[in-house]
């Protein structure tokens, strides 16, 4: 792979829109995603983020606008001219193959004197050396969603295309499916482009995150930027809880109860386990929500308490 420069894009979208019969799905988009980055896209259903990832796979065709990959526009070749692949939320295994045969079928078009010992390393990069020779039925969702990360990497695709990959899974194999593929994306250096409408899974995995809303884009940054400086207010309650107060926003775990501050009056405590919500009526009005770690829980409804934040912690939008 070629050393990353600061300013090496490997795929940028130039001011992409996209028409459906009914709505505009994507709205003047203009990305540039880095060589080597786990770049998301985030927003809830029907943002344009799916319809963006099928452009650059090229399942649809822009109705303006420009897709580049590793400098080359590539919005009016089809498929199969794209150096990038697919991961969907169904892994679209075949049943009847093996792990291997699975991993394997990507080559058929490829063919190379080291396919077996690229397709067996490939294998152990996700920790499935060991059950090779298994079909499909006889995994785990983990698992069967590692076989399609390694029959897509073993292409050495430019770019990775994840649509929703982790919604197939329970929310506990989730998290702990996130870790690995944060770390398989880390050891094979494929830039991956993940589509998600999951706050959380975007900022815990990504090292960039563009946010959507409407088919346009709202903001592009780190997790840390998009989630403590939001630049518009959906941003700000699309990443988490928020307070809005006076115009200005405070998220939970900024608020403190304290013997001193603006006067509340508790109106629910919601346990948490390692935290707890506590909702409340400032006296001088609005509604507000502490997020505080036990013994939180020791507050009850009825009772006035005083409530305070640091100004830095303040979201001016």
């Amino acid at each position: 792979m070629p050393q990353q420069t600061a300013h090496d894009t490997i795929l940028e979208l130039r001011r992409v829109s996209k028409d459906f019969a009914t709505q505009r799905a994507v709205a003047d988009v203009s990305l540039e995603i880095p060589r080597g980055a786990f770049f998301s896209l985030l927003g809830p259903s029907g943002c344009g983020k799916t319809t963006i990832l099928r452009m650059v796979a090229g399942f649809e065709t822009p109705t303006t606008g420009e897709v580049w990959l590793n400098r080359q526009r590539i919005d009016s070749l089809p498929p199969y001219r794209r150096n990038v692949n697919t991961v969907f939320q169904s892994y679209a295994l075949f049943p009847h193959l093996s792990v291997q045969g699975n991993v394997e079928f990507g080559l058929r078009h490829k063919k190379g004197t080291d396919d077996i010992k690229r397709v067996l390393d490939v294998l152990k990069q996700v920790h499935l050396e060991a059950k090779a020779s298994r079909k499909p039925s006889e995994l785990s969702g983990g698992e069967r969603q590692r076989v399609a990360l390694a029959r897509a990497i073993v292409l050495e695709p430019d770019v990775l295309l994840l649509d929703e990959p982790l919604s197939a899974l329970d929310p506990q194999l989730r998290k702990q499916v996130r870790v690995e593929l944060r770390d398989l994306q880390r050891r094979v250096g494929v830039t991956f482009l993940f589509v998600t409408h999951d706050q959380e899974e975007a900022l815990s995995m990504s090292d960039q995150i563009a946010v959507m809303n409407g088919g346009a884009l709202e903001q592009v940054g780190t997790p840390r930027e998009i989630y403590a400086q939001p630049r518009s207010r959906f941003v700000a309650d699309f990443l988490g809880a928020m307070n809005w107060i006076d115009g200005i926003g405070v998220r939970p775990e900024a608020v403190s109860i304290c013997p001193e501050g603006r006067k509340a009056v508790v109106t629910g405590v919601t346990y948490l386990g390692s935290f707890c919500h506590i909702a409340m009526t400032l006296t001088e009005g609005g509604e507000l929500i502490a997020a505080q770690v036990p013994p939180g829980s020791t507050l009850q409804s009825g009772q006035t308490v005083c409530v305070t934040w640091n100004s830095v912690d303040e979201i001016h939008v």
